[in-house]
């Protein structure tokens, strides 16, 4: 079974706190980061700035942030976008877990890759509460 646990998101400051999910030792969202074509590169920073405005509370139109849950869901979903680029997040207390980032053109492909990884952790967290 996979091991889960988070790292603060120290991009990304304000009234709600932001952290990264980190599967078996690895930052999802860094590793995102560090293996994005040149080309998209620029994005990045309009997707912390997204996050800074989520987690100081602004409005934001849906083009750029917007609940992502199809259905009914235990756990919030959200998308944050930019032209080419997107971060798949979940609620948590006070704030946001980020979970995967990934390109509009691997969007199908990085929504069921995003949800995997949300019911892996949201599944290791109900083991450890047992555990415990």
């Amino acid at each position: 079974m996979a091991e889960f646990s988070l790292k603060a998101m120290d991009a990304v400051v304000g009234k709600q706190s932001f952290d990264m999910l980190v599967k078996d030792g690895i930052c999802l969202f860094e590793e995102f980061e560090n293996n994005l074509e040149a080309q998209y590169k620029g994005e990045v920073a309009s997707l912390y700035a997204t996050m800074n405005d989520v987690a100081n509370l602004k409005s934001l139109p849906k083009t750029k942030f917007h609940p992502y849950n199809k259905g009914c869901a235990e756990v919030r979903e959200f998308e944050f976008k930019t032209k080419h680029l997107r971060a798949y997040a979940i609620e948590k207390t006070g704030g946001k877990i980020v979970i995967i980032g990934g390109t509009k053109a691997n969007q199908q492909k990085d929504e069921s890759t995003f949800r995997k990884y949300k019911q892996q952790y949201i599944d290791s967290l109900k083991t450890r509460n047992y555990d415990t």
